[in-house]
């Protein structure tokens, strides 16, 4: 599998479970919040350096939630964190695997999403 293949299949995937998570009204900032990350980490992912993208989006994402603490549109910004974090630990899997230097340390969960859109089998 294609490094974009597997990225594509990642964003689609959580894109997938964000629409099943946030469904309520209620819950609409949120969702909106992470369907903006998806799409800007699909972005970053277009670039020539596709790691270096990231990692200034989880930076950038980073500081906005932070600023966003404690206002009316926190939810939105915080779930776009998440959600970013979440795809540069997973990406993160696949780069430590090749020897190169993680955008953030790969978590247990992460490997295991990595190693299922692998379709590893997993002891």
């Amino acid at each position: 599998m294609l490094i974009r293949d597997f990225l594509n299949l990642l964003l689609d995937d959580t894109l997938e479970d964000v629409r099943l998570r946030y469904r309520k009204p209620s819950e609409g900032m949120a969702f909106q919040g992470a369907e903006r990350a998806l799409e800007e980490c699909r972005a970053a992912m277009q670039m020539e350096d596709m790691a270096d993208s990231l990692r200034a989006l989880v930076a950038e994402a980073r500081r906005h939630s932070a600023l966003a603490a404690g206002h009316p549109d926190e939810w939105f910004w915080m779930t776009r964190d998440m959600y970013v974090e979440w795809v540069a630990r997973v990406v993160s899997v696949v780069l430590v695997s090749h020897r190169c230097t993680a955008i953030l340390p790969p978590s247990r969960a992460a490997a295991m999403e990595a190693a299922r859109l692998l379709e590893m089998k997993v002891a």
